[in-house]
């Protein structure tokens, strides 16, 4: 990013921020193999590094942003499955609700406990205090890698005043997604991001939570059953039932990281 001549990080125009920034090269970094995925941890590990002392009025900090989420949408699950069962009748999602309603509320309920005891809301005010962001859609598309290797990182409209590890754990969830996952290479991966920005016990035990928790699935429940229709698109159906056999990974990653805290 480049700063303005008054040194901020944005400009101003008609109560809109915008980022200043030089073009970026045009080809993106793959996410075909583990390797490509070790660099962009290492990548996300130096911006995350280079974005300590970074501070803004524009920043709203929530110190319990995250455990508040969590409990809100397991308190919108739990009306949801009480509101069916009380209708009598099921449609196909509300029946993809009924498979894993209970290990997902038990998942929900054990994430936020991990991010209680990893100090989520201590973590939170000493980000803010030292500087730093979220920059909440880092994946291959947001990566630009130069002939010579160099990588430079794009797509910053989304970033948000959050904890930096939810890049990280949004960035472990892609790696299994896009490749075959392996407690190695999520390991590797910790190890490159951890060069630039060391991790503590607290921050793995965070993961830990960032990782169990089936974030997709839970969204998608919770946009599905606001904007109810009489008709289930099959298009949504398809979507809760890849999430939810994507998100049957949060354990294994959970397990993953606490074998290497």
């Amino acid at each position: 990013m480049l700063p303005t001549l008054e040194g901020e990080p944005f400009y101003r125009q008609d109560g809109t921020l915008y980022i200043l920034e030089d073009v970026l090269p045009q080809g993106t970094l793959a996410e075909d193999s583990a390797q490509t995925f070790l660099q962009g941890a290492e990548t996300l590990g130096e911006m995350h590094a280079a974005a300590k002392g970074l501070t803004s009025e524009a920043a709203h900090w929530e110190k319990n942003r995250l455990p508040q989420l969590y409990a809100k949408r397991r308190s919108e699950l739990a009306k949801v499955r009480r509101r069916n069962d009380k209708r009598g009748s099921y449609d196909a999602i509300d029946l993809l609700l009924l498979q894993y309603y209970e290990p997902y509320m038990e998942r929900a309920a054990e994430a936020e406990e991990l991010l209680c005891r990893g100090g989520y809301a201590e973590a939170v005010a000493r980000t803010a205090q030292e500087g730093g962001f979220c920059h909440n859609a880092y994946k291959g598309e947001a990566l630009r890698q130069e002939t010579d290797g160099r990588i430079f990182v794009g797509n910053f409209d989304k970033c948000s005043a959050e904890l930096p590890l939810a890049d990280l754990a949004a960035y472990i969830r892609r790696y299994f997604k896009k490749t075959e996952g392996t407690a190695a290479g999520i390991s590797a991966m910790l190890e490159r991001y951890g060069r630039h920005c060391p991790l503590s016990e607290r921050d793995m035990i965070l993961l830990q939570g960032m990782l169990l928790y089936p974030e997709k699935f839970l969204r998608l429940v919770n946009e599905y059953y606001n904007r109810r229709r009489t008709c289930v698109s099959p298009a949504m159906r398809e979507r809760l039932a890849a999430a939810a056999k994507e998100e049957l990974n949060g354990v294994r990653l959970k397990s993953i990281i606490a074998g290497g805290c």
